[in-house]
């Protein structure tokens, strides 16, 4: 039978440094995520995303005012559509003598509209979740309870901005 030796002392290897390690690491990611989210002592703010959608078949482009928008990923509510129009899709394309000219693409339409979209505004910009920033140029892919569309912001308002050019407009 194997007696246990009085001289036998745990050992503290590289294996347990590293899963030691490894602990921490995921433990200061997990806080560091959880003060994100919660810990900022921004509150949140509606601002207006103004987006479009291009070339979307002309009897699928069933988005109008009110419709709740949600992430595809993730099935996270993003916002609530305030304004939507829809327009003739249009390409550039070459003609018989070789010019580049404006063509309306048969079928497509564009939607074109905005987002209210509540956000905490930080030094950087708009945060939507308290992890992912908005800015012009992005694109989302989104949905309502009858389509996906992806949505490219064209411009993000906040609620300042849209009260000053509400009350610039109307002293004109």
């Amino acid at each position: 039978m194997n007696t246990k030796q009085l001289n036998d002392k745990p050992r503290f290897n590289m294996a347990d440094f590293i899963i030691v390690m490894a602990v921490i690491a995921v433990v200061a990611a997990l806080a560091l995520r959880v003060y994100n989210i919660f810990g900022t002592d921004e509150s949140t703010e509606k601002i207006t995303v103004e987006f479009e959608v291009t070339c979307v078949t002309a009897d699928k482009n069933t988005l109008k005012k009110n419709d709740r928008l949600y992430f595809a990923s993730d099935d996270v509510f993003f916002g609530t559509v305030t304004e939507a129009s829809v327009s003739d899709a249009f390409t550039y394309a070459y003609n018989e003598e070789g010019e580049l000219v404006k063509a309306m693409v048969p079928g497509k339409k564009n939607i074109t509209g905005s987002i209210t979209v509540e956000c905490i505004k930080t030094a950087q910009g708009y945060y939507f979740g308290g992890t992912l920033l908005l800015s012009k140029g992005d694109k989302y892919i989104l949905y309502t309870t009858t389509r996906e569309m992806e949505f490219t912001v064209k411009n993000i308002i906040s609620a300042e901005e849209m009260a000053a050019s509400t009350t610039a407009t109307a002293k004109k």
